[in-house]
This record gives structure tokens, sequence and C-alpha cells, in this order.
């Protein structure tokens, strides 16, 4: 939600909010027997930037519903590949930080969820890259499918938990979106 705009609308701050899908641990081989992490909304100013090269976004956020009591920060660069009538296509790059909390959270063991081949693992404050595409291709005359396809690096905090299998994380989306 945007709440002070530039005259042009290339600088703009609000508040934004991004969902933290937290996990049932009775459906992963490696989670098994621990307790599961809850559903989160992180809320927190938001900047965005347009500039001739592309747009800059900046974001800060706490856990509004205090599942990890953590907070994080996101800086993101978005460029335009493709900008016409049809197919609309963003190249992206990104850094996010989260604090020990929130990487705790998600990423650590307690010892009372300790098992064989599970230590007990306690995760710091860290930082993962970011880096993929995404875009609207009309649909209709006042839709859009959205898609996206994006690859995370967890850094070592994350990473080097017992629960993680792979340090790059893909992800691909597809959704179907309208204007009022």
């Amino acid at each position: 939600m945007w709440l002070v705009d530039s005259d042009d609308r290339r600088l703009r701050i609000g508040l934004a909010a991004d969902a933290r899908f937290g996990w049932d641990a009775e459906d992963g081989r490696r989670t098994k027997g621990m307790h599961d992490r809850d559903f989160a909304v992180d809320l927190g100013p938001a900047l965005r930037w347009q500039t001739d090269y592309g747009t800059l976004n900046a974001q800060w956020g706490f856990d509004a519903g205090s599942a990890s009591k953590g907070q994080s920060a996101q800086l993101q660069f978005v460029r335009a590949l493709i900008r016409g009538p049809g197919l609309r296509l963003n190249g992206l790059v990104g850094i996010t930080w989260n604090d020990r909390r929130m990487n705790n959270y998600y990423y650590g063991v307690a010892p009372s969820e300790a098992a064989p081949g599970r230590p007990a693992y306690t995760a710091g404050a860290g930082t993962q890259l970011q880096a993929g595409v995404n875009g609207a291709w009309p649909a209709g005359e006042r839709g859009s499918i959205l898609f996206g396809l994006m690859a995370t690096r967890l850094g070592s905090a994350q990473a080097d938990s017992p629960i993680v299998e792979t340090r790059i994380q893909p992800l691909a989306y597809v959704g179907y979106g309208w204007t009022f």
C-alpha cells in the first residue's frame, strides 16, 4: 500500500505485507518429530524508486503475528526485459537479511527436537541471495496471467541447518490477477 508518491510517481513510500509460510513437520523426512512452524506475516515500511535503469525496492519487516518474533530487510533491483502490449517480463536480483530469531525459528532445531541424524542447531542472523524473472501476460480486458521463476541461495546460517537439503531453493509460480 503506497502512502506517499513523488509527483512523477517514480519514488513511492508505503507499507508492505509479506506472507511467510510455515511448514508441517510431519510432511518432511528431515523435520518429522519436530514442532510445526506457523504461518506469519511480515509488516513494515517499503520504498520503491524507479530509475531509467530499473527499479530499486527496499523494505523492512517484523513478524506481526509473533511466530518467530523476528525481523528481516530486503533490497531488490528489478529491470524490465520485455515491456510490450502483450508480454511483460522482468529480471530481478536481491538480497534478504533475516535476524537470528527469524532464522532460528524456521531453520533451527531445538534440543527437544534433536533426533538421530538431526542434531540441535541454533541459526544465527544471515543473508540470502535471489535471482529470477517474473512477468505477466494479458488475459481478457482486466486480467493477467502472472508467472515467475526464482532461485534463492541460502546463507550459511540457513544452509548449515540439519533440516535443509539444498543451499539453492527454486520457486516457480503461475497465477491470475485482475484489476477492479
